[in-house]
């Protein structure tokens, strides 16, 4: 209850500072993906800290060696840019759920969704601390990463939903794709958490010594190698589907288009930084195409699980909003 308590302290004072214009459908729009963007860049972040092993720049939390600013240090100073970031990053969240909350034409799931991503983002500041203070145990670190990865997804899904509520469309679950589209997701978590679980048994695990560090590298690196080829199975079938009986939303099969190149992209860095024994440069690549595969691979089971609907002729265009298009016809 107390983060709710914050979130609407700081809804009050940033209400009063937002301009007038981002109140409305084409401002909370924007807003909306900018939280998805922020979302994602704290991924390549927070993997910098761990890979050139920050973790501990600032061992003590929240200030930075007894002080509010770190010393001139390179791993304080990334450690602490990495706080900064996450600060605004949290900013970002609150004034999106905000913004959901004024935004008449945001719904009832949008503005759930958004407090979803507000609150999983607002427990990432403790998460942190108790990271640092367990001095970098690699559970508390890939809790850290998944909360991350969970929080993405959480508004991802508020500003596809957003994107139907100025459409007018409601999605209804499609009993044909939808349990497969749903196994699309349950893939992709398995190749989320069989990686973080690579991550704590390699070198990169944030632990300062091996005897640290989560399991044994070689059977992590067994069960991610296998998680991978389901997904990848998983979604060139699900590929051929969509292209055999075109999904009725528009963006679906550009999606499909962006998603397997990125998926072949990020098996093949995969598969180099484990024949050349891991190098960190590499695996900082690895981390932000992680979340482009796991954003856009949601974003597609989304669009395929539930087909979207006109709700109404009055509310398949709204005037509040002039980028809006016509309703998709049922089939």
């Amino acid at each position: 209850m107390h983060g709710v308590a914050i979130l609407r302290a700081t809804t009050r004072a940033a209400g009063r500072l937002v301009p007038a214009w981002v109140v409305t459908p084409r401002g909370f729009r924007m807003v909306a993906w900018i939280n998805v963007v922020a979302l994602w860049l704290i991924l390549p972040s927070g993997g910098l800290v761990r890979l050139t092993s920050s973790g501990l720049g600032c061992p003590d939390w929240p200030l930075c060696h007894g002080g509010i600013l770190p010393p001139a240090s390179v791993h304080p100073e990334i450690e602490f840019t990495n706080r900064m970031l996450s600060g605004i990053v949290v900013v970002v969240a609150i004034i999106a759920w905000s913004l959901a909350r004024q935004t008449p034409t945001a719904s009832r799931g949008v503005r759930g969704l958004t407090l979803t991503a507000a609150l999983m983002t607002l427990g990432q500041i403790p998460l942190g601390g108790i990271t640092v203070l367990s001095g970098l145990n690699p559970v508390m670190v890939g809790s850290h990463f998944l909360l991350a990865m969970l929080s993405l997804a959480a508004a991802i899904m508020a500003a596809l939903r957003y994107r139907d509520d100025l459409r007018g469309w409601t999605r209804t679950w499609d009993r044909r794709r939808g349990p497969f589209a749903g196994l699309a997701v349950l893939a992709l978590l398995g190749v989320v958490i069989t990686g973080i679980l690579v991550t704590a048994s390699g070198p990169h695990s944030g632990a300062a010594t091996a005897t640290d560090r989560l399991s044994n590298l070689q059977l992590t690196i067994w069960l991610h190698v296998r998680a991978v080829a389901v997904l990848v199975v998983v979604m060139l079938v699900l590929g051929a589907w969509m292209w055999r009986e075109r999904p009725q939303d528009p963006i679906a099969l550009p999606v499909l288009g962006i998603f397997l190149p990125m998926l072949a992209i990020q098996v093949a860095i995969g598969e180099y930084q484990f024949r050349n024994g891991l190098p960190w440069q590499v695996v900082a690549v690895h981390v932000p195409v992680a979340g482009l595969v796991w954003s856009t691979g949601l974003i597609l089971a989304w669009l395929v699980a539930a087909p979207p609907r006109p709700v109404s002729a009055q509310t398949a265009r709204r005037p509040a909003d002039r980028t809006s298009v016509p309703p998709v016809p049922a089939r």
